[in-house]
């Protein structure tokens, strides 16, 4: 099967991979009750003629994650929806207004690495995307880049991160490593969406240290 976007992203496609989605088991790797909700958009997009993931890197100066990869999002403000939320924060960050995204469907919370946020990822698709029209916010964000869909299924960019006997998923082949909780819902959402036979995730054949993983401090 094809990676082609006529293929992954017709209505067929986008059905089953909601379908897929909402059959996702909740994810909590630390156990409690969190108190805080944020929500963050999985932004599928075409760049260059290919079907890809958008992601940032946080910027050095944050004083949570500071130069790590992630998706477009933050914490649930009063009144807010999960979708409110990620629409919200993809503009704020990014510069994509909430009329250029289709809202797919949400998918399942995790719980965040400090155990006191629980996340709810939004998958939604930009339309008519451009790279060259985004306004990453530069107090928040570093870089943003795509990930196409043939690099996630090259079982050789693909590593893991243990902690508490769970193997996180580790995806490199792309400009920045991906990992942590934004490896797990891509590996999550990549599950739901690509066909078996072209993803076919082999993370347990490299291992990488933590300190492998996180950006190195000058």
């Amino acid at each position: 099967m094809s990676l082609t976007p006529e293929i992954l992203l017709s209505s067929a496609a986008r059905e089953r991979c909601i379908s897929n989605i909402n059959e996702l088991p909740s994810f909590n790797i630390r156990g409690g009750s969190p108190k805080n909700t944020a929500s963050v958009l999985v932004p599928v997009c075409v760049d260059n003629g290919e079907v890809c993931l958008l992601y940032t890197l946080r910027s050095s100066n944050l004083s949570s994650h500071s130069g790590q990869v992630s998706f477009p999002g933050g914490k649930i403000d009063k009144d807010e929806t999960v979708y409110d939320a990620a629409l919200r924060e993809a503009e704020e960050e990014i510069g994509v207004p909430a009329k250029d995204i289709n809202i797919w469907t949400k998918m399942k919370q995790v719980q965040g690495r400090d155990g006191n946020m629980l996340i709810t990822p939004v998958v939604g698709e930009i339309m008519n995307f451009d790279m060259d029209k985004l306004t990453p916010n530069e107090g928040e964000v570093a870089d943003i880049f795509t990930i196409p869909m043939k690099v996630f299924c090259d079982t050789n960019n693909h590593g893991c991160y243990k902690y508490n006997n769970f193997a996180i998923p580790v995806y490199n082949g792309g400009k920045h490593t991906v990992w942590g909780i934004t490896g797990m819902i891509t590996h999550m959402f990549l599950n739901s969406f690509l066909p078996k036979e072209l993803y076919c995730p082999d993370f347990l054949k490299k291992e990488y240290k933590l300190h492998e993983l996180l950006p190195a401090k000058l």
